[in-house]
């Protein structure tokens, strides 16, 4: 989580401390009632990444998911999306949440590939809205509703 360059081109440049990260995890398990951080970790035992959820705008019944896989080499394989399949199946089918989010920024084409494949819909643009490495990027907004969800359960 704090080498720079497993971040990759889009994400911010935020590094969390060790001690921060081990104080967090003996206070709640890094699952409070409006966030959840995840591991990704292969058959081996190897950390892949990490994938988390919080609580979108306080005033929408939304949660926005986020994920990273630091490894260049590991990235492209499936990992991500199936972490946010196995996150977004766990958050309708255990919460009350109506709509999950992604915001991906729009040169980011894996993460736009992950996002149409898991049936997420694009829904716009929000112009110059996030800063990262020395650039603004204009991010697209996806989301999946839980009717939706449910719709492809059934098919």
């Amino acid at each position: 989580m704090s080498d720079m360059q497993s971040l990759g081109e889009f994400l911010p440049v935020i590094m969390p401390s060790e001690t921060q990260l081990r104080q967090d995890f003996a206070k709640d398990g890094l699952i409070g009632p409006d966030y959840q951080r995840y591991l990704i970790v292969a058959s081996d035992g190897e950390m892949l990444g990490y994938i988390w959820a919080f609580k979108s705008v306080p005033y929408f019944d939304a949660t926005e998911i986020g994920y990273q896989i630091f490894s260049g080499a590991r990235r492209g394989k499936g990992y991500a999306s199936e972490a946010l399949r196995l996150l977004r199946d766990y958050l309708f089918e255990a919460s009350q949440v109506n709509r999950l989010e992604l915001r991906i920024a729009v040169d980011n084409a894996g993460s736009l590939k992950v996002a149409e494949k898991l049936g997420f819909t694009r829904e716009g643009v929000c112009r110059e809205a996030a800063y990262s490495k020395g650039r603004l990027h204009d991010m697209c907004i996806y989301s999946q509703l839980r009717r939706e969800w449910q719709d492809n359960q059934e098919s």
